[in-house]
C-alpha cells in the first residue's frame, strides 16, 4: 500500500461519515416512452417513484432509457440493476418486488364501429394498433389474433396511436384505459364518439432486480408507501404536473 492509499484508509477509518456519503449509483432501466424528460418537462410516475424510493434509501440514480423490449435482456446481462416494467415469467437468478403499477388495456373503436366484440379472437378481422410490446405483453391468445389480423402495428407514441385510429387507418386500438381517455379528452372529444370492449385481464408491472439484498431494501420501503397511500398520492401529483406541463 503506498503513502496516498494508506492516508485514505486512515481518513476513513477515523470520519466514518466520510465513507458513509459517498454514494452508490444504481443503473435504473425504463421503457423509453416513460423516460425522463421524454415529452419536454413530463415528470413520469416511475421515475418519481424510483427516484424517491433510492434516495430514501441512500443510493443515487442513473436512469437509462431502452426499448421496453430490451428492459429483462439488460437486466440479465448485469447492465442494469433496476429494470422497471417487468410482467414476464421470472427468471432465474433476477429477484422481483411486488406489483407497483397495474394497467388495464381495452380495445377501442370509434363509434360507428359496426361489430360487437365478445371475446379477443373476433377482433383478427380487423385492423389492430397497440402498444409498444403488446405482443409480448398480452400473451398467446393475442399473438394469434395478430397473426390473423389483416394488419397489426405496434406503436410507441399514445398520440400518434390515437391518430391513426380518428384517421381510421386502423378499425381497433389497444391502450391503456386511463392513459386513452386523458389523451382523448385533452383533444376535446366526447366519449361518446369512441366504444371499448373489455377483453383483456389487468396487467401487473413488477419492479427486476439483480441483486436480493436491494429488491428486499426496496420492496419493504415500497410496501410501506403503498400502505401509507404515499405511492397512490404520487401517481395522482406526477398525472397533474404532467397535464399542466402539456
Amino acid at each position: 500500500m503506498n503513502k496516498i492509499s494508506g492516508w485514505l484508509v486512515v481518513l476513513l477509518c477515523s470520519f466514518p461519515c466520510l465513507a458513509s456519503s459517498v454514494q452508490t449509483e444504481l443503473r435504473v432501466g425504463l421503457s423509453q416512452n416513460t423516460a425522463p424528460q421524454k415529452q419536454g418537462n413530463t415528470l413520469h410516475f416511475e421515475t418519481e417513484l424510483f427516484r424517491q424510493l433510492l434516495n430514501e434509501l441512500g443510493y443515487r440514480v442513473k436512469f437509462v432509457a431502452v426499448p421496453h423490449a430490451r428492459l429483462s435482456r439488460m437486466l440479465q446481462n448485469n447492465q442494469l440493476d433496476m429494470a422497471a416494467r417487468q410482467s414476464e415469467k421470472p427468471v432465474t437468478g433476477m429477484f422481483y418486488s411486488q406489483p407497483y403499477l397495474e394497467f388495464h388495456n381495452l380495445v377501442f373503436a370509434l363509434s360507428d364501429f359496426p361489430d360487437s366484440l365478445q371475446n379477443m379472437h373476433e377482433m383478427s378481422r380487423y385492423s389492430v394498433v397497440s402498444f409498444h410490446n403488446a405482443a409480448t405483453i398480452l400473451g398467446t391468445e393475442f399473438n394469434q389474433v395478430i397473426q390473423n389480423s389483416p394488419s397489426y402495428r405496434e406503436v410507441v407514441d399514445q398520440e400518434q396511436a390515437i391518430d391513426m385510429l380518428l384517421q381510421q387507418r386502423t378499425a381497433l386500438l389497444v391502450l391503456d384505459k386511463v392513459t386513452f381517455y386523458r389523451r382523448w379528452a385533452e383533444r376535446g372529444l366526447a366519449v361518446n364518439q369512441v366504444k371499448s370492449f373489455d377483453l383483456f385481464p389487468k396487467a401487473e408491472y413488477h419492479i427486476g432486480f439483480t441483486d436480493q439484498k436491494l429488491q428486499q431494501q426496496v420492496s419493504q420501503l415500497l410496501q410501506k408507501w403503498q400502505d401509507s397511500g404515499r405511492v397512490e398520492q404520487l401517481q395522482k401529483q406526477t398525472r397533474q404536473l404532467s397535464q399542466s406541463l402539456n
